[in-house]
């Protein structure tokens, strides 16, 4: 199977963040969303680097304190979304 290219995988990062993650709560709302587009490329590098799970949970939970204003997700399950995160992983 051909590798995709960088772009395609840092735009299906940013829909897995929508769908699976969306600290922001934008999801439901009318609208094209493009409110976490901005981190899939620091996602990206972080799984080409070979980032652990937890590693990722730290840069979600970073993103969601720091940049969102959301201090309390850190106790949301990130399970999904790693999950997505690896499987786009497995395809560059």
């Amino acid at each position: 199977m051909p590798a995709l290219e960088r772009a395609a995988v840092e735009s299906a990062i940013g829909r897995a963040l929508l769908d699976q993650w969306d600290p922001l709560h934008v999801r439901e709302q009318p609208g094209t969303h493009e409110e976490y587009t901005r981190y899939a490329s620091d996602l990206y590098s972080l799984l080409a680097r070979g980032a652990s799970d937890v590693q990722i949970a730290r840069h979600l939970n970073r993103i969601a304190r720091d940049d969102l204003g959301q201090p309390d997700l850190p106790a949301m399950d990130l399970s999904a979304v790693i999950k997505t995160l690896r499987a786009l992983e497995k395809s560059f």
